[in-house]
């Protein structure tokens, strides 16, 4: 039985989004920090239970590198992240259902290690990029919007967990949050 809540089709109809070729052909990034070691196991709960097809290294569907664009030689584990990571590549895998997901672990949530991935996430070929994290604005930030303008690429950022305010890198212009 499916839980409770807004499954795939759900927001595939909310958004409007193509069921007919259902991202075949793209690349989404998730850019997260540190390593879900479970990330890809998660994923096929997540798809089995949705009767979406089996997403996995082996079929091309997933693949997870770290910062630098390379498969294995992980971060450490964030204890505060792995949850984060495999609920952002569940929506991917619910809106974008034929897509190659691409999750980019930086080593650690300072700015420099998740502009480092963001970079490499653009690098491998991601023509879309999901960010669910933010930090609070500061002075020199506009510096930092280099790493967010990747003309042809569609960048996602969080607006934050905490209620009001507005956080980085939501604020860049080249962003969607």
């Amino acid at each position: 039985t499916p839980p409770s809540g807004y499954g795939p089709s759900d927001l595939q109809s909310a958004y409007n989004l193509p069921s007919a070729t259902a991202g075949s052909g793209e690349t989404v990034a998730v850019v997260d920090a540190g390593d879900d070691p479970t990330a890809e196991a998660d994923l096929g709960v997540y798809r089995s239970q949705y009767d979406l097809p089996v997403c996995t290294t082996a079929n091309g569907c997933f693949e997870k590198v770290n910062q630098k664009g390379q498969p294995g030689n992980y971060p450490p584990v964030d204890p505060g992240w792995p949850t984060e990571e495999s609920l952002d590549i569940d929506m991917v895998s619910a809106v974008c259902p034929d897509c190659h997901i691409l999750l980019v672990e930086a080593n650690s949530n300072d700015d420099s290690d998740l502009y480092t991935a963001e970079d490499e996430a653009v690098t491998l070929g991601a023509k879309f990029i999901s960010n669910s994290w933010s930090s609070s604005e500061y002075s020199s930030e506009t510096q930092d919007d280099q790493y967010f303008n990747h003309p042809g690429v569609a960048i996602t950022a969080s607006a934050g967990d905490a209620g009001y305010g507005v956080g980085y890198p939501s604020a860049s212009q080249y962003v969607t949050s």
